[in-house]
């Protein structure tokens, strides 16, 4: 049985219910795994998440990782603190095997290389949970545009809210992963206040550094509601992923009997979901660890992100020198 530690107890880490897209619902729902402890600094917040977990609460990230010893540690506190609390896991005589990091994985170039170079020297893999590198849907869309079957990319649409770098990097890294391509970042707007401190949601311009076509990113208020959409127009085809993602309609071209060419409904031609995406990291992770197969977690690395975290500084400098 393995063994999990979660550093931060909110909402993402399950503090709040068991769900299944929560780290601690998702390994509760793993049968290989368990949570054997938990850390946050609020000892009140703490000592809630065990009694809704089943595990032990503590303060002190050090005292945990040498009394626990944990296989794999999931960082879920606030994003400013990622890079440090991952530094300092990485420098303790007791480092898991495994690191799942929650998004952003750090705040500059040196963070992103330091904890790249701890994770190489220590070979501890960091796992970083942008969630629909995970989801069955978003694999399924990723392989078919890369076949071609909707023929080219023309334009692309999107709106995010509450953050560019707290939820403007899940748009970014999905936009990337979906067309696996880099994102170049060509002007930015004001758009957005935003609840998370030194993080402004603001509009961008930017461009598929490849397939060079243009990305309309809009930015939304999180105090009306929040919006997380994408349009993608390719030559043959349109696709929404609408709802998170969650409701995903495709159109595809058709030519009337006038001779016009127009868009008409089609059936997605997605499989039906088994497991969330949550569920899905989890259970990679323990099938890496398990069968000593680090290959599994290609493309959920850290090293893998570097692409969508060099779009998100190049834009947040454009903003700032605006």
């Amino acid at each position: 049985m393995l063994e999990a530690m979660i550093v931060g107890c909110g909402k993402i880490a399950g503090g709040q219910n068991q769900a299944l897209t929560t780290h601690g619902g998702a390994y509760q729902a793993q049968k290989n795994v368990e949570v054997v402890a938990c850390v946050d600094n609020d000892l009140d917040k703490s000592n809630a998440f065990a009694v809704l977990n089943h595990c032990e609460a503590e303060r002190e990230l050090q005292v945990a990782l040498s009394k626990y010893q944990p296989d794999i540690v999931s960082i879920c506190t606030p994003d400013s603190t990622h890079f440090q609390i991952t530094e300092n896991i990485l420098t303790a005589s007791n480092c898991p095997k495994i690191i799942f990091l929650e998004k952003p994985a750090c705040q500059s170039a040196t963070q992103l290389d330091r904890l790249i170079k701890l994770s190489d020297q220590k070979n501890v893999p960091i796992v970083v949970n942008h969630s629909r590198r995970f989801d069955q849907h978003h694999q399924q869309l990723r392989e078919r545009i890369s076949t071609g079957e909707f023929g080219d990319l023309i334009s692309t649409n999107v709106t995010y809210y509450s953050g560019w770098q707290h939820n403007g990097v899940h748009m970014i890294d999905t936009l990337s992963y979906l067309l696996n391509d880099s994102i170049v970042v060509e002007s930015v707007t004001e758009g957005w206040q935003n609840p998370h401190e030194n993080d402004p949601t603001f509009d961008v311009q930017a461009v598929f550094k490849n397939k060079k076509s243009k990305i309309n990113i809009m930015s939304f208020g999180e105090e009306n509601y929040q919006i997380f959409e994408i349009d993608l127009r390719f030559s043959e085809a349109r696709l929404r992923l609408e709802d998170f993602g969650e409701r995903i309609l495709l159109e595809k071209k058709y030519i009337n009997c006038i001779g016009e060419k127009i868009l008409q409904i089609a059936d997605n031609g997605l499989t039906k979901k088994i497991i969330t995406p949550m569920q899905k990291a989890v259970e990679v992770i323990c099938q890496s660890i398990q069968t000593d197969n680090t290959s599994l977690l290609d493309g959920y690395l850290l090293q893998d992100i570097s692409r969508t975290m060099q779009t998100i500084w190049q834009g947040q400098k454009m903003y700032e020198k605006n």
